[in-house]
């Protein structure tokens, strides 16, 4: 397979300013020759995507009840297509981003891009009431394992990898190298949209949804295409078991034929 000419792009786009043609433009020129994969009725894009936010928790006084209550607000979302990535602060932009890249990938029910989120239980609980999704799938209840909504499927890679991004990172990139930033977001300070960020604050968020796309990538290149990658990584185990007790090359084809009307596959 061909190498991944993503991993080189290096430019950052800000959504405020308006780039996010340019950002679109980028990632598809240099996009791999075999850009769309078919799986069943729907063809998928074959490139890695990603998809992170970072947050602020504190708590505040709800007077109704007399207690103070938990909250999170999301001040940066960050967005990466097969290598290029564009950031915003808003939700609204996140939304007006995804509309914008819809139109211009022609994204819909018969065409997917899978959106990777590391640890999409997290995320989900920011987005899940801002789309009106057509289809989830849950290992239990707030843990997704996919999420799909006009064309857009957000898949877990925490639960893909089941490794934290530091060390998928550190140990995993073996052929695109690219390790999570440590240190350089200070967690304990409240942010939101409008709060400045230093160049290494940027760089740290800007840097996680590379390492999900490094990763992707490879994977891409290892199980075959994006369509063969597992929701889990438990999936590699059963694609093991499967093969070497059902479908065998010691088997005939009409065994092969056999054991797959029998067991469903």
């Amino acid at each position: 397979m061909e190498d991944w000419k993503g991993y080189y792009n290096s430019n950052v786009y800000n959504y405020e300013e308006g780039t996010a043609y340019e950002f679109f433009a980028e990632a598809m020129n240099n996009a791999p020759s075999q850009l769309e994969v078919k799986k069943g009725n729907v063809t998928y894009y074959n490139i890695p995507c990603s998809f992170d936010i970072e947050t602020s928790s504190f708590t505040t006084y709800e007077e109704e009840h007399g207690q103070e209550v938990k909250c999170a607000c999301m001040y940066i979302w960050q967005f990466g297509l097969n290598g290029s990535v564009i950031y915003g602060r808003t939700w609204d932009d996140f939304f007006e981003m995804l509309a914008l890249l819809q139109e211009s990938l022609d994204i819909s029910n018969k065409k997917h891009l899978v959106i990777y989120v590391h640890n999409l239980a997290y995320e989900f609980q920011f987005i899940n009431k801002w789309i009106e999704w057509d289809k989830v799938f849950a290992v239990k209840q707030r843990r997704p394992v996919y999420a799909i909504a006009g064309g857009f499927e957000f898949r877990c890679s925490l639960i893909l990898s089941n490794y934290a991004l530091a060390y998928i990172g550190e140990h995993l990139l073996y052929k695109y190298p690219m390790q999570k930033m440590v240190g350089d977001l200070d967690y304990s300070k409240i942010r939101h949209s409008k709060t400045p960020l230093t160049s290494s604050e940027l760089g740290y968020c800007i840097n996680d949804v590379k390492v999900v796309m490094c990763y992707i990538q490879q994977k891409i290149e290892e199980d075959g295409d994006i369509t063969k990658i597992p929701l889990t990584n438990t999936g590699y185990v059963r694609e093991y078991c499967r093969d070497w007790c059902f479908f065998s090359n010691k088997l005939l084809p009409e065994e092969k034929e056999k054991n797959k009307k029998k067991w469903h596959y």
